[in-house]
């Protein structure tokens, strides 16, 4: 993602940490499991259905390591784990603000940062306010975004605004 800088989370660290274990030590793991087992223990069908599950769990690990919101020249990438990214066009972007979230456009327990354009439509970011490991799992379940504790969740609305005035500004030089 050379062209994007991530704003939110700063996780530049654990996310090359995760990447490197997961997408280098899994297939490993099934290489080595093949060359041990006997041929006669394990069939191509088996061999071919685990690489298709840890591939899907690499990518889902390369995703939510990568989750979060980035900016760049083209605008306000929103990178999400489970479901398609996108790319919000600077003239779209007004501010960030911390919301209630919306389920079926009914307020529920918990928060979450949206994006807010010109013309004040939402558009909800992959950061959310952690309440509980049960309301998470509920609430956030078909999401699996980003995560951030109740102390580095008040301040991140202003961090996003603050870094996209900086960056827009940085953009007209």
């Amino acid at each position: 993602m050379g062209e994007w800088k991530r704003v939110v989370p700063q996780q530049e660290l654990a996310e090359r940490v995760i990447s490197a274990v997961v997408c280098v030590g899994a297939p490993l793991a099934i290489v080595v499991v093949v060359l041990l087992a006997p041929s006669q223990v394990i069939s191509w069908s088996v061999i071919v259905s685990a690489l298709l599950v840890v591939g899907g769990f690499v990518v889902l690990a390369w995703r939510s390591a990568r989750a979060g919101v980035h900016f760049g020249s083209r605008g306000v990438l929103l990178y999400y784990t489970t479901r398609r990214s996108e790319v919000i066009p600077w003239n779209e972007v007004a501010r960030f603000e911390a919301c209630t979230v919306r389920l079926a456009n009914l307020p529920v327990d918990g928060a979450a940062v949206y994006l807010v354009g010109p013309l004040g439509d939402l558009r909800e970011t992959p950061i959310k306010q952690s309440v509980g490991p049960v309301w998470d799992g509920m609430a956030y379940s078909s999401r699996a975004d980003v995560m951030l504790s109740s102390k580095e969740f008040s301040a991140v609305a202003d961090e996003l605004n603050a870094a996209a005035r900086t960056f827009s500004a940085g953009l007209s030089k």
